[in-house]
C-alpha cells in the first residue's frame, strides 16, 4: 500500500495517517466523542470557509465547525466527533453537510448550530468491499466465457489483485477506519459529490442522509488521492488531485473525462466560474507554488510556477474575474483570471499557512494555521 500522502491533511503540520492499529483505536473513540467547546475554537487550525448567510462557515482540527462573523461575534456547533473537519457545503434549503477524517459526514438543518453524523468511514468501507466483489464476480464470469488460455490467465491475475484488495478492505473494517474525505461540493439539484484518499468518489441525491461509491467511473487505475471537487453554475463538475490528476463531468457524475493538466505534481485545490460569454474559467493549484489557468473549461491550459516553493491551498473567485489564491507560509496571491501575466504576490504578515479564503466588500476572510482573521484588501501592497 501506497505511503500516505501529504495532500491527507492538506497543510503538513496537520496530524498525519498511520496505518496501525493503535491510531486505529484512537480514531474509534474520536468518532465517539463530541468535539470539545473553547473559547479558542476560532484560533485552530481551521480548513476551508463556505459563505453562509451574512457569516461564514469554517471548519478544521478537534472536529471545529464555527460561525463566524467577526473576532468578536462567533459561534462554536455541537458536532458529534472530534476528528478533523476538512470540507463543508451548504445546500439550497440552508442545509449543511460536512466531511471529514475517518470517513466522516455530518449533517445539520439550516436554523441548527447541532450536527449529526449520518456516515463513517466503517460505512465507506462497506461500500467498496461490495463494489470490489461486485467486479470480482464479473471477472469470473468473463474468465468462465473466454476461450483464450492467455486471456484467461491474464483475467485470474486480475482476480487474485482484487481478492487481496478485499481481504485488505476485511480488515480494515475490524481494525476501524483511516481514510479521510477531503473535498465536498453539490450542484445546482442539490446532488452532493465527496472525495478523498486513494481515489474515493462518493455521491448522495437526498441531500447527505445515503451515499453511494462511483470510484469505478473514474481512470485512476493507482487510486491517486483525489484532493477537491467543486461544481459550477452549469453543473458542470470537476475534480483534481495527487500527479496531476484533472477530471470534468458534464452529466452530473454519470461519466467522467480525464483532462490533460501542464503539471504533474499534487494538485491541492480547483476553482471555477461561468464568464459572461458562458465559457467556464477554471484555476487549478497545489504543490510548490504551482497554479495553471484555462479559459475554455479544461481544453487548454496556461502554467505558472511561482518563484516560492511555497505551495498553495485554497481559492476564490470575485464576483469580477480576480483569483484569490493562499498557502503556505502566508502566501497570498490575486490576479485577473483573463491576465495571468498581472499576478501579484504578497506574504501575510504573521507567515502562517493559510488554507481557505472568502471575498468581503473591503477585505478577505482568511482560514488557516491560527485560525480565521479578516484582512482588508488596503494593505495590499
Amino acid at each position: 500500500m501506497r505511503k500516505p500522502h501529504i495532500c491527507f491533511c492538506i497543510m503538513s503540520f496537520f496530524v498525519a495517517i498511520q496505518m496501525n492499529s493503535a491510531i486505529a483505536k484512537n480514531a474509534l473513540e474520536l468518532l465517539k466523542h463530541p468535539s470539545f467547546q473553547s473559547s479558542l475554537a476560532n484560533k485552530s487550525i481551521l480548513l476551508t470557509l463556505e459563505p453562509f448567510n451574512n457569516s461564514v462557515l469554517t471548519v478544521g482540527e478537534r472536529g471545529h465547525i464555527v460561525n463566524w462573523e467577526s473576532d468578536d461575534n462567533w459561534q462554536q456547533h455541537q458536532v458529534p466527533v472530534s476528528v478533523t473537519i476538512t470540507a463543508i457545503t451548504v445546500l439550497s434549503d440552508g442545509s449543511k453537510v460536512a466531511v471529514g477524517h475517518d470517513g466522516v459526514i455530518l449533517r445539520a438543518a439550516a436554523d441548527s448550530q447541532s450536527w449529526q453524523t449520518v456516515f463513517t468511514g466503517f460505512d465507506l468501507i462497506k461500500l467498496k468491499i461490495a463494489l470490489l466483489q461486485k467486479q470480482h464476480d464479473a471477472l469470473q464470469q468473463a474468465i468462465d466465457s473466454s476461450q483464450d488460455e492467455d486471456e484467461k490467465e491474464e483475467l485470474q491475475y486480475q482476480q487474485e489483485d482484487l481478492t487481496f484488495t478485499i481481504e485488505d478492505n476485511e480488515l480494515e473494517l475490524k481494525a476501524g477506519p483511516n481514510k479521510p474525505l477531503l473535498s465536498i461540493t453539490r450542484d445546482q439539484q442539490d446532488t452532493l459529490f465527496a472525495t478523498g484518499a486513494y481515489g474515493t468518489v462518493i455521491t448522495s441525491i437526498d441531500k447527505g442522509l445515503t451515499w453511494q461509491l462511483i470510484s469505478d467511473r473514474i481512470d485512476n487505475p493507482d487510486n491517486f488521492h483525489l484532493n477537491s471537487v467543486i461544481s459550477t453554475d452549469t453543473n458542470e463538475l470537476y475534480i483534481v488531485g495527487e500527479n496531476g490528476l484533472g477530471f470534468h463531468s458534464v452529466d452530473q457524475g454519470k461519466t467522467w473525462s480525464t483532462m490533460t493538466m501542464p503539471y504533474s505534481g499534487s494538485l491541492f485545490g480547483i476553482i471555477a466560474r461561468t464568464a459572461a460569454n458562458n465559457t467556464t474559467q477554471i484555476v487549478a493549484f497545489g504543490l510548490q507554488g504551482n497554479l495553471m489557468v484555462s479559459l475554455d473549461g479544461g481544453e487548454h491550459w496556461q502554467h505558472k510556477k511561482l518563484p516560492t516553493s511555497a505551495s498553495l491551498l485554497g481559492g476564490r473567485f470575485s464576483p469580477q474575474g480576480q483569483v484569490f489564491l493562499v498557502g503556505h507560509g502566508g502566501l497570498m496571491v490575486d490576479f485577473p483570471v483573463t491576465d495571468l501575466p498581472k499576478l501579484h504576490l504578497q506574504k501575510h504578515p504573521s507567515g502562517a499557512a493559510l488554507s481557505s479564503v472568502v471575498i468581503k466588500d473591503d477585505g478577505l476572510i482568511l482560514a488557516g494555521q491560527f485560525g480565521i482573521s479578516f484582512w482588508p484588501l488596503e494593505e495590499r501592497k
